[in-house]
C-alpha cells in the first residue's frame, strides 16, 4: 500500500469513544482532543468518567472545543441507543475500544466470566455500531470519510491456551468489521479494525493477576508499551489510511497468516511473509503444544492425565 497522510483529519469533528475512562480509550480520546476533535467518552462508571474529562481538558487546542461524557452499559443495546439519542448527532468518528480479558483455562472460569466476555468484548462493540451506524446513515453524508473503528487484538491471529473467554470475541469482532465495510460503503464511512499488541493499562495489571503461566510462557517476553503509544501509533496508522492495524512487529508478522479478503497493510511484504508462516506455522505449533504438555504433565489435572501425557512424551522419545 502506498500511504497518503492526512486521511484522519478530526480537528472539528465529533469522536465518540467507548470505554474511555481508562486505559487505551482514555489515551485515544486524549489523543483526539489534542488533535482538535470534539470528544465524547462512554463508559459505565459516572465518577471515573468525570475524572477523565478533567484530563482530556488538558490536552485542548482550541476554546471552540468540547468533551463531554454519557454513563451507560452499551452491552445493552438499549443502552447504546441511549447514548446516541442523548448524544445529538451522529458521531464522524466511533471507536468501539471497551474490552477486557480474565485470561484462565478454559475449566476454571466461570460462567459468569464467560457471560461478561461476551458482553464486554463483543456485546459493547456489537450494539454501539448498530445504533451509531443506523445514526451516521440518516445524517448527510460529508465529503471527507467518516469511521468506525473496531479494536480486536493481536491473539485473534494465534490464539491460544489461556485466552478462550477473550480471543473468540475479539475474532468476531474482525468478523463483524469486514461484513460492515461492505455496507458502510454508501455512506462514506470507513471501517477500521485495531489489532493491540500488549500495552500498559489498569486491564493488564489484573490480566496478569489470573494468566496462568503457560499463556505467559507462550506469549513470551515482550516489553508492553504504553497506552498512549499504542494510542499514538493507532492515530498515525488511521491518518496512513490503513484499515488493518497492527501496533507492534509481532501483530503485523502474525496478521500475515489470516489476510482473507481484508484489505491489506503491506500486499508484497504480508505476502511474503505469509509464505514464510505457512512454512514454518506448523513447527511453531508443534513446539507451543510440546510446552502444553509439559506444562499439563508438571500440574496434572487428574492423575491418569498426567500417565497418559508422560507415556505420550516417551513414545515421541522413542519414535525420534
Amino acid at each position: 500500500m502506498f500511504w497518503n497522510s492526512n486521511q484522519f483529519n478530526i480537528f472539528g469533528k465529533i469522536v465518540m469513544v467507548t470505554g474511555a475512562s481508562q486505559g487505551l480509550g482514555l489515551a485515544l480520546a486524549k489523543a483526539a482532543f489534542s488533535r482538535g476533535a470534539n470528544v465524547i467518552i462512554i463508559a459505565r462508571r459516572e465518577p471515573i468518567l468525570q475524572t477523565a474529562v478533567a484530563d482530556i481538558e488538558k490536552f485542548r487546542v482550541s476554546e471552540t472545543q468540547a468533551v463531554s461524557y454519557i454513563a451507560a452499559d452499551i452491552s445493552i443495546a438499549s443502552e447504546a441507543e441511549r447514548v446516541m439519542v442523548e448524544t445529538g448527532r451522529a458521531p464522524d468518528v466511533l471507536m468501539c475500544c471497551a474490552g477486557s480479558s480474565i485470561p484462565k483455562l478454559f475449566t476454571e472460569l466461570t460462567t459468569e466470566e464467560l457471560t461478561s466476555g461476551v458482553a464486554t468484548n463483543y456485546f459493547t462493540a456489537l450494539y454501539m455500531a448498530h445504533a451509531g451506524l443506523k445514526a451516521m446513515s440518516k445524517a448527510p453524508i460529508p465529503e471527507h470519510h467518516r469511521h468506525i473503528v473496531f479494536f480486536s487484538s493481536v491473539v485473534h491471529f494465534y490464539s491460544f491456551i489461556g485466552y478462550s473467554q477473550y480471543a473468540p470475541l475479539k475474532s468476531a469482532l474482525r468478523s463483524l468489521g469486514d461484513c460492515l465495510r461492505h455496507e458502510c460503503i454508501p455512506y462514506n464511512i470507513k471501517v477500521d479494525v485495531v489489532f493491540a499488541g500488549n500495552f500498559l493499562s489498569e486491564g493488564y495489571t489484573m490480566e496478569n493477576l489470573t494468566k496462568p503461566e503457560i499463556t505467559k510462557k507462550i506469549e513470551g517476553a515482550s516489553e508492553p508499551i504504553t497506552a498512549e503509544e499504542c494510542a499514538e501509533k493507532i492515530i498515525r496508522e488511521l491518518d496512513r489510511g490503513n484499515q488493518m492495524i497492527t501496533t507492534d512487529f509481532i501483530g503485523f508478522a502474525l496478521s500475515s497468516m489470516m489476510l482473507s479478503g481484508s484489505p491489506r497493510i503491506n500486499y508484497l511484504v504480508q505476502t511474503f511473509i505469509a509464505i514464510l508462516l505457512a512454512l514454518f506455522g506448523p513447527v511453531w505449533e508443534w513446539l507451543v503444544t510440546k510446552d502444553i504438555r509439559k506444562f499439563y504433565k508438571d500440574n496434572p489435572v487428574t492423575e491418569s492425565e498426567a500417565h497418559r501425557l508422560s507415556a505420550k512424551d516417551d513414545d515421541e522419545e522413542t519414535s525420534k
